[in-house]
């Protein structure tokens, strides 16, 4: 465990170290110009960012941060203010003074040269022309100096400096050979002028799909989770930091450690607490209350008794109609059976059982079918005068509005 490579004998770097080295696993040994827990502060601030202007001297005071220490005619944080050499008004005589980088020169009336136009000449034999200047009379008395390639002035007392308007970018040195100029770059940069920032991308340093972000003659690999070193080749464990907490179970997987929480904890690194609170609540959603349980047993309950009380009512009526059916038929067999016996036999049989009662041609029919003695049909015969010969019909109706009869033959 920490070691790598095909002999295992390479160590494996603390997860997330960039710019440090191991000797033993889960190290991350900062190279040099680099600090922090990570090697990720860049000490060396100078070296890589080249911070101070105009050949200012830059000193690395550590965590990233530096001190210049500046050029005459210079100042600011960086060095990149020029000061004003010509505050002090050096030319005499009249001349005018031009600032320079750390220098000043100044521009003689005629008849006057030198540094600071201090030195008289009126004529070509006082020589007043310098670095090869050849000397004209003027015909208007005086003198001219016609002075040689990369000379200037009056008394071509001036080297001409094509570097002086700085053309040389980021920190190149400016060279003048007479004619022209060339620039020294610094590390990381090229062109005429030093002005294009080499592309240290260009090769692809990442591997394992980091990004590459261009620096000054530098380079920074941005790894993809997994992968760490300068160049995200090494492949690094993500649970040997440890993330999971509470007990946790690390795994690695290729998007990250991914936690396997114990009962009663959840989230990323298992850092919440269930709450055992939540569960009552749960369980209400879930299962339906007593009460309403109650309530579902009491509806069903109401159902089954009325279809109960409905079928039992129905099969009552049934019955009741039956008998009913049963004691109609009994009574018309036994009016039947009186209707077929002769005049003297039937007044035998209805009078003893109180069944008819005939006065006067007129018969009435007392039914006594209740125990009670009440009379449930009470039909009255219908007078009629029967041929002779024939037996009288009796012919009812119910005078308690029961139902009507028809004749009982």
């Amino acid at each position: 465990m920490g070691w790598q490579g095909p002999s295992c004998g390479e160590c494996v770097r603390y997860p997330g170290c960039l710019h440090g080295t191991c000797s033993q696993p889960w190290q991350c040994n900062c190279q040099e110009g680099w600090g922090g827990l990570f090697c990720d502060q860049d000490l060396n601030y100078c070296t890589n960012h080249k911070p101070c202007a105009n050949g200012a001297t830059c000193t690395n005071t550590g965590q990233g941060s530096y001190t210049c220490t500046c050029r005459p005619g210079f100042g600011g944080t960086n060095c990149e203010l020029e000061t004003n050499e010509c505050d002090s008004n050096p030319c005499k005589n009249g001349g005018s003074c031009n600032d320079l980088e750390n220098d000043y020169s100044c521009t003689c009336p005629q008849g006057f040269y030198g540094k600071n136009c201090e030195i008289i000449a009126m004529t070509c034999a006082d020589g007043p022309c310098f670095n090869g200047g050849t000397c004209v009379e003027a015909m208007t008395g005086g003198y001219t100096c016609r002075c040689p390639p990369s000379y200037t002035g009056s008394n071509c007392e001036k080297k001409l400096d094509r570097c002086s308007n700085r053309p040389c970018l980021n920190g190149g040195e400016c060279l003048d050979l007479g004619q022209s100029v060339l620039c020294r770059c610094q590390a990381g940069f090229t062109g005429a002028n030093c002005q294009v920032n080499i592309d240290d991308c260009a090769s692809t340093p990442c591997q394992n799909a980091g990004t590459c972000q261009d620096g000054v003659n530098d380079y920074t690999c941005s790894c993809t989770l997994g992968y760490t070193g300068k160049n995200c080749s090494v492949r690094s464990d993500a649970c040997g930091v440890h993330p999971c907490q509470n007990g946790g179970t690390c795994f690695t997987h290729f998007t990250g450690p991914v936690c396997q929480c114990p009962k009663g904890f959840m989230g990323p690194s298992c850092e919440f607490t269930l709450q055992p609170s939540f569960k009552p609540a749960l369980r209400q959603t879930s299962q339906p209350s007593s009460a309403t349980l109650t309530v579902s047993c009491l509806l069903a309950i109401l159902v089954l008794v009325l279809v109960a009380g409905i079928i039992f009512l129905r099969r009552r009526r049934r019955r009741l109609q039956g008998r009913k059916q049963l004691s109609d038929s009994a009574v018309y067999n036994d009016l039947d059976s009186v209707n077929n016996m002769g005049g003297s036999e039937r007044d035998s049989f209805l009078s003893p059982n109180g069944l008819f009662k005939i006065s006067n041609g007129t018969a009435r029919l007392s039914l006594s079918l209740c125990p009670d003695g009440r009379s449930g049909y009470r039909p009255s015969p219908v007078e009629s005068s029967p041929a002779r010969g024939e037996r009288p019909d009796f012919m009812w109706r119910d005078e308690a509005g029961l139902g009507s009869g028809a004749g009982l033959r």
